[in-house]
């Protein structure tokens, strides 16, 4: 993979050269971006008196929620034929962003892109695993049924794997121990500062690869007292649990036959860890996605090994998989969605940037989610989706198993 990426700054240095004539045009910018409501109503196990005092919290069902963003796409193309431009995704909530994209954007890049060399980007964006990963939740309605907006207004006081995702696109995670915060990590894998290439389809075969420097470079880069100038990107080594020199990818494959179209991928990530104690970043999933006539089928399986664990924990067994149908006829959709997951504490629980599980063993987790959506009119798509969990923590504690379900009402306009 290094040498695909020294491949690809020779593209970049050949492509700079024959964009030396003058342009044809200044770039354009277009503006969109989305503004959705959404209202939840959640039922589960954690209602209960004890549950509720073993938290710390009382809860009501009910919640509303928002969640908005502005884009700006920046597209130019020189007289040689070079493609170029960026994308600004800022958040335009009234709260800091749950989902830890960041303070101010969630995705910040720029790239270059040929016909014949194929798709350079820079900066915050998804990463090539992220982009080309095929599994149920790419045919899901509504909100992305399992994964969706459910965890928002759901309840877990262990940690879970509560979305078909690889550790970069799960975030790290954390042992704050809060009821609500354990299925998902303190950010997603666009955040990271990342170089990423993509050759030209073949065949409808493409290959894609990411590089980032460790898990926690982002934004602008973070404070830290190893770094001479704290203004600085984070350059602090031995961050336990987490890995470095970063790399990666996927190879997918996408075509049509007459009305039957067939898409797949295999994708992984692969890391040095930075602390000896804790094992290195190996991950992957495989997927694959058959359409007929409006009607899809999909599936997958993702594993996690090791990936950034305690080394004294010999025995690991992180996964998930996923399957799931969907269909649309004219502005109408629906679909189905399955996620079996189980999440592997090892022999003790741990601390720092691994997990929050509670006790050692293994948390296992079921989602079904259905989901419908209406294309009322151009831009504004009213849904409905409610999903079904059972949280089965390791722990003998009554209180840490949850059992419920999650009803959304929303409407999303995409302008």
């Amino acid at each position: 993979m290094k040498k695909i990426l020294l491949g690809t700054t020779t593209l970049i240095g050949a492509a700079s050269i024959f964009a030396g004539a003058a342009l044809a045009d200044t770039p354009k910018v277009t503006v969109g971006g989305y503004a959705n409501f959404e209202a939840g109503y959640v039922s589960d196990d954690m209602d209960s008196t004890a549950t509720a005092a073993h938290a710390g919290v009382n809860q009501r069902p009910q919640a509303f929620r928002n969640d908005d963003q502005v884009d700006f796409k920046i597209d130019g193309k020189s007289d040689a034929g070079l493609g170029y431009g960026g994308e600004i995704d800022l958040l335009a909530d009234t709260t800091t962003d749950v989902q830890g994209r960041g303070f101010n954007a969630s995705k910040t890049f720029v790239y270059l892109d040929g016909a014949k060399w194929g798709r350079v980007e820079m900066g915050s964006n998804v990463g090539a695993d992220g982009a080309m990963k095929v599994d149920a939740s790419s045919i899901a309605h509504a909100t992305g049924g399992i994964n969706g907006d459910w965890s928002y207004f759901a309840n877990a006081n262990t940690q879970f794997l509560a979305s078909p995702s690889l550790p970069l696109g799960y975030g790290a995670m954390t042992d704050s121990g809060s009821a609500n915060n354990n299925f998902t990590g303190t950010h997603t894998e666009e955040n990271l500062i990342k170089i990423t290439y993509y050759t030209p389809r073949f065949a409808g075969f493409q290959l894609g690869v990411s590089y980032l420097p460790d898990q926690s470079n982002t934004g602008q880069g973070t404070s830290s007292l190893a770094i001479p100038n704290p203004a600085g990107p984070n350059r602090t080594k031995d961050n336990a649990g987490l890995s470095a020199n970063i790399f990666t990818g996927g190879l997918s494959y996408d075509n049509k036959f007459g009305d039957v179209g067939v898409a797949a991928a295999v994708t992984g990530e692969d890391g040095k860890a930075q602390n000896r104690l804790y094992e290195d970043l190996k991950a992957w999933e495989g997927g694959g996605k058959v359409s007929y006539m409006g009607a899809s089928l999909a599936a997958s399986y993702g594993s996690w090994g090791k990936s950034n664990t305690l080394t004294t924990d010999r025995s690991k067994d992180t996964h998930y998989w996923t399957v799931g149908g969907a269909y649309e006829y004219g502005p109408f959709g629906a679909s189905l969605t399955y996620l079996n997951s189980q999440f592997d504490c090892g022999l003790g629980a741990f601390t720092g940037n691994t997990t929050n599980c509670q006790v050692a063993g293994k948390d296992k987790f079921d989602n079904i989610s259905l989901g419908a959506d209406y294309k009322l009119a151009p831009g504004l798509t009213p849904y409905a989706e409610i999903s079904w969990y059972d949280e089965n923590a390791a722990t003998d504690v009554p209180s840490d198993k949850n059992k419920g379900y999650v009803g959304i009402l929303g409407t999303q306009l995409n302008f």
